[in-house]
């Protein structure tokens, strides 16, 4: 596997590490059992020499991963790209379900879930503004060099 694979599947882990960590919120007493030790219920896991995988895995207490990923543009240097795209879901500490969905790519990670906060439509305004911005010759001007004032009422030292 690439080591694409191996920092998503860790940075997976660590999500499910720290909703399992969750469970555990309560106080430390001295009599408190010893923290149950959970099985995983399911799990697969593909990879290719091509640079494509496939995994997924379910535990014992809800917590259910799964991605699949391949290179774009494959074999064409300095294009080719890790695309990965997959979801997990687990219960919070409330009872409430939590699913998240993620797409990596060229364009970063984007991850999109319930309780996330999702930034709003960009106006089609400035997109229009940036387009025309973009399009235009650039002019380089050297800003005229204006020594500022003293507010009045100051002395400048």
């Amino acid at each position: 596997g690439s080591s694409f694979q191996i920092i998503a599947t860790l940075g997976l882990m660590a999500v499910a590490m720290v909703a399992a960590d969750h469970y555990h919120a309560a106080p430390e007493y001295e009599h408190q059992a010893p923290a149950k030790h959970i099985p995983i219920v399911h799990s697969e896991s593909y990879s290719h020499h091509d640079g494509s995988y496939k995994f997924a895995y379910e535990s014992a207490n809800g917590i259910v991963a799964q991605e699949e990923g391949f290179v774009k543009n494959a074999g064409t240097k300095d294009h080719e790209v890790q695309v990965a795209h997959g979801s997990f879901s687990y219960t919070d500490p409330h009872g409430k379900p939590v699913s998240v969905s993620y797409v990596a790519d060229e364009n970063g990670f984007q991850a999109k879930g319930e309780h996330l906060p999702t930034p709003p439509p960009v106006p089609q305004e400035l997109i229009d503004a940036y387009a025309k911005a973009a399009s235009q010759p650039q002019y380089h001007e050297e800003p005229e060099h204006v020594q500022p004032s003293a507010p009045h009422g100051y002395s400048s030292y």
